[in-house]
């Protein structure tokens, strides 16, 4: 039925030879875009595959890590952007910024983790003041 549909338009999406990468893209973006037109779940579950290939990214060659990361960045953020998935949207580009700008993912990592022990330092101090002035007032 439906389901069977669904699969098979998500399914037909690969399965073509091409002779140049760029071919390829464009034929998968036509197909996006016509699967689209007919049925917007093939869509869903393509935005959901993608979201689980990134996720894994980590076990790809880096060159794989980062044709992916681009063509998310390019066409899977967009899409689930234009359909209103933000969080889809957010968590895929920033598993792009990963692998497409990994000295600058590093480096906010650490200002991050910083930043957090900051936090929890002052979150500190604001308990043992709050329970010195409740002390004094009895409390």
């Amino acid at each position: 039925g439906e389901i069977s549909q669904c699969v098979d338009g998500v399914t037909k999406i690969a399965r073509i030879a091409f002779t140049s990468y760029e071919e390829q893209q464009s034929e998968n973006y036509r197909k996006l875009i016509l699967a689209m037109s007919k049925d917007i779940r093939v869509v869903l579950v393509k935005l959901a595959d993608r979201l689980h290939n990134m996720r894994t990214l980590q076990y790809m060659s880096k060159e794989k890590q980062q044709r992916i990361a681009r063509e998310t960045m390019e066409i899977y953020a967009p899409l689930a952007h234009r359909l209103g998935i933000y969080t889809v949207k957010t968590e895929l580009e920033d598993l792009c910024f990963r692998y497409l700008k990994p000295k600058k993912f590093k480096a906010l990592e650490q200002q991050i983790k910083i930043a957090e022990v900051e936090l929890k330092q002052y979150d500190e101090e604001v308990v043992v003041i709050l329970e010195m002035l409740m002390k004094e007032a009895g409390l």
